[in-house]
């Protein structure tokens, strides 16, 4: 799957979620089942991808309009998994009785945990900024070094 930067991830760190192999688990449509994913993943440390794919009217705005709500149909959100850690997650969300009771627990204690992974986030995110900017400044140096040796100005 190529490494697109849309959607969300519980991954705190950027250039781990980069060097990831994201593989496809589950389309879900309820923000429940997602609740309960989130408490299960996390207990069982299990990072999540997810993108939303939208509803008729989202992903067709124009030709749309003339669509009633009734008729908007829900796309629902594409959830993926590290590959190497597919199977367990697999297992995990398989009893949906399960499930519905992690999300229970979620609303209990998510908001303490988003708390967390914002400041967690936050200061990997700091540090992911500054690294990549030293690579760029790496690779251009190396543009101007090439440039230079070929008799070009880099200026």
């Amino acid at each position: 799957m190529p490494q697109k930067r849309q959607g969300f991830t519980t991954m705190v760190d950027l250039a781990e979620f980069e060097k990831t192999t994201w593989t496809f688990l589950v389309n879900i449509k309820m923000t429940w089942q997602y609740d309960g994913m989130a408490y299960l993943f996390r207990e069982a440390g299990i990072p999540l991808y997810g993108i939303d794919r939208g509803t008729t009217k989202m992903n067709h705005p124009i030709a749309a309009m003339a669509i009633p709500m009734s008729k908007d149909k829900n796309y629902g959100v594409d959830i993926y998994v590290p590959a190497d850690r597919k199977k367990k997650a697999a297992s995990l969300i398989e009893d949906e009785e399960k499930l519905a009771r992690a999300a229970e627990l979620e609303a209990e204690v998510g908001g303490e945990a988003h708390a967390r992974f914002n400041e967690e986030a936050t200061e990997k995110k700091a540090s992911y900024l500054e690294m990549k900017k030293e690579r760029r400044r790496a690779k251009r140096g190396l543009v101007f070094t090439k440039l230079r040796s070929l008799g070009g100005s880099a200026s």
